[in-house]
């Protein structure tokens, strides 16, 4: 889909709710980031982390500090998005940096987010 080779069953959404369809497109973004964090753990350059917000289609990309990643992974319904890319519906923004804002999900969204980490 994305030319990204992943193996996980998970990544394909489900005929769904709104919601589940926009967790499973954010848990998508998720795997990769975290695949990226290994790469940084060990030494490798990395061009930045990929939005993890609710639109399928974002390309934009988000500076993370490690300490910063890992306050975005202390729960599994957080997720680090750009500036402004938040459905206000589904997530409520927790904090705000100059580059990256802090989300939760939260009803059924959230609820699929922790089922996918």
């Amino acid at each position: 889909m994305y030319g990204c080779l992943v193996e996980k069953d998970s990544l394909q959404p489900p005929a769904g709710s709104r919601e589940e369809r926009i967790a499973y497109n954010e848990d998508w973004s998720r795997q990769l980031n975290e695949r990226k964090a290994e790469w940084l753990d060990n030494g490798y350059v990395a061009a930045g982390f990929r939005c993890e917000c609710w639109e399928p289609n974002c390309a934009e990309r988000i500076r993370l500090s490690g300490p910063e990643w890992r306050k975005v992974r202390s729960r599994d319904n957080r997720f680090a998005v750009a500036p402004g890319h938040v459905s206000g519906e589904i997530e409520t923004v927790v904090e705000e940096h100059p580059s990256f804002w802090i989300v939760d999900k939260k009803g059924k969204a959230g609820q699929v987010a922790k089922e996918l980490a």
